[in-house]
């Protein structure tokens, strides 16, 4: 007979499909700013994902998108600037990632991305326009989630690229903190 592993009937019973909504707050920014023409980084606030996962067990799969900026308050939506010209960055992502229970409350998360960083340069100056300028990667999705309970965690994230598909060869990443609340909707019987 061959050595197996199969869900005991206790992991088939806990299996839950459901959706996430996380908050990526506090996000820290590697990237190309096309103002300068060099690498930048740069924090910044502000983000909004959802998810789709199943769970069996403790052991979670998602599939996520996600869209964050970098508003210079944690509080306030809106940039108050008298410059002529502004630039910002944001990223939207969309990453599958597993999420292996360490603890009852640790988990190691991990999984692969497609992100678009986009860069933004806003003038109000005739002689310079505003544009908009997309870098699209693949890269590596990595973190560490602490669970409060079944429904609230915080995750820290980090997101480097493997791959771009700009002829630059530059280095990019995205690091943020995020909260994120797990609604279950259905168990697998």
């Amino acid at each position: 007979m061959l050595p197996c592993r199969a869900q005991t009937q206790s992991e088939a019973k806990n299996s839950k499909y459901g959706i996430t909504f996380s908050f990526p707050w506090i996000n820290y920014y590697e990237y190309i700013d096309y103002d300068k023409k060099k690498t930048n980084s740069k924090f910044g606030f502000f983000g909004i994902g959802i998810s789709g996962y199943y769970k069996t067990g403790k052991n979670k799969l998602s599939i996520n998108f996600s869209n964050s900026e970098d508003l210079s308050s944690p509080i306030s939506t809106n940039k108050y600037s008298t410059k002529e010209i502004q630039t910002s960055i944001g990223c939207s992502y969309f990453e599958m990632i597993y999420h292996k229970a360490l603890t009852n409350e640790f988990y190691f998360v991990s999984g692969f991305n497609f992100m678009n960083y986009n860069f933004r340069v806003e003038s109000t100056l005739d002689s310079i326009k505003s544009y908009k300028k997309t870098d699209q990667t693949l890269g590596l999705s990595i973190g560490v989630e602490y669970r409060f309970n079944n429904y609230f965690s915080v995750a820290g994230m980090y997101r480097p690229n493997l791959i771009s598909f700009e002829t630059d060869e530059k280095y990019r990443h995205l690091i943020n903190i995020e909260l994120r609340i797990d609604l279950d909707f259905k168990k697998k019987k």
